[in-house]
């Protein structure tokens, strides 16, 4: 194949569709890049403040700055990579004709670009999971237990609210909107910014809409306050409605993914509800990327950086792509995540 220059791979990269996730696209839809690895910003908790009245023979009165942290973190640094042997191209590809005439340089064309769509599906992930632990936990645990790397970012996030059994909404005595209504209130007091859209997992979007209050709401005769008219967005997504009172859009997002213990887990961990911000609830900052390239350390301010080395004496050649993403929410308190059931124990140890 014909050798192609860091700057001409990550032109190449920039240009290729990305793996489409919801919670990174939708709360975390700007992304940065930096010139440091690692990222200072600060972290605020907002408040609504007034101009005051002064007296004509006043110059002015002294508003105080609100408050917020000025938090620095090292960006996590992401490289996954694989391997190319002589024997992987020398023999016949996965669907290969039987009788096919390809050349080995062929099918290393073939099997670089597939490792690459791979490995940028395997950042892409991580990154939205990176975004999951943020949303509904408002922290990060960036683990590596054979290198060494046990670090937490945590941007002091604080509006997790797990009901009691008197008030889940699988009871019919219960009613959920007023607690909706309680809860969009306080984030509009708190921020300014007003919640329009609740996220439910896959196990609780069933007894929210059968619940009595819910059903009764969507009566004509009542006002219908709440429409229910589910339509498949894409094989992950549902659109289920929206509440009229409230001005918000209800979904469920049925997505898995495999933790890094191999179980299965939903993106939207069982039983939990985001009230959020459909226009975003922060970005993805990425930090600078620095690797040696023909022996010298060079530095890129990009999103991902590949990187092909070889071992000529074992005969095998390396792909790697490296990223140093970080989310970072704008406001702690602009969003909010419910538990209407309860929590698990593993929901409490996370």
């Amino acid at each position: 194949m014909g050798e192609y220059t860091t700057r001409e791979m990550i032109e190449a990269i920039e240009i290729n569709p990305p793996v489409r996730k919801f919670l990174t696209e939708k709360f975390f839809p700007v992304e940065r890049t930096h010139l440091t690895e690692k990222v200072e910003f600060d972290v605020k908790k907002g408040k609504r403040v007034m101009a005051p009245f002064v007296s004509p023979r006043i110059g002015g009165k002294v508003i105080t700055r609100q408050g917020f942290q000025t938090k620095e973190f090292t960006t996590p640094r992401l490289a996954p990579e694989r391997v190319l042997t002589v024997d992987d191209i020398s023999k016949r590809a996965l669907g290969e004709n039987i009788y096919s005439k390809r050349t080995p340089s062929e099918r290393e064309d073939e099997l670089l670009a597939m490792d690459y769509k791979e490995l940028d599906e395997s950042i892409q992930r991580r990154i939205e999971w990176m975004c999951r632990q943020i949303l509904f936990w408002g922290k990060l645990d960036v683990v590596d237990e054979e290198a060494g790397v046990d670090v937490q970012v945590d941007y002091g996030f604080e509006n997790i609210f797990v009901l009691t059994s008197d008030r889940y909404w699988s009871l019919s005595t219960v009613n959920p909107i007023p607690f909706l209504r309680e809860r969009r209130r306080n984030i509009i007091k708190e921020t300014g910014r007003t919640p329009d859209i609740l996220i439910f997992a896959s196990d609780l979007i069933d007894i929210f809409i059968n619940n009595p209050f819910i059903k009764s709401a969507m009566d004509l005769r009542h006002m219908q306050n709440v429409e229910i008219k589910p339509r498949i967005v894409d094989d992950a997504l549902t659109y289920y409605g929206k509440i009229a009172e409230l001005g918000m859009e209800i979904y469920s997002y049925d997505e898995f993914f495999l933790n890094d213990e191999g179980k299965e887990e939903g993106i939207i961990p069982a039983g939990a509800c985001l009230m959020a911000h459909s226009e975003g609830e922060g970005a993805i900052e990425f930090g600078l990327i620095t690797q040696m390239e023909d022996k010298k350390f060079q530095s890129y301010e990009a999103k991902e950086v590949p990187k092909i080395y070889c071992n000529e004496k074992s005969e095998v050649k390396t792909f790697r792509l490296t990223s140093r993403p970080l989310p970072r929410p704008l406001d702690v308190q602009s969003w909010c995540v419910i538990y209407p059931n309860g929590q698990s124990a593993e929901q409490e140890e996370e």
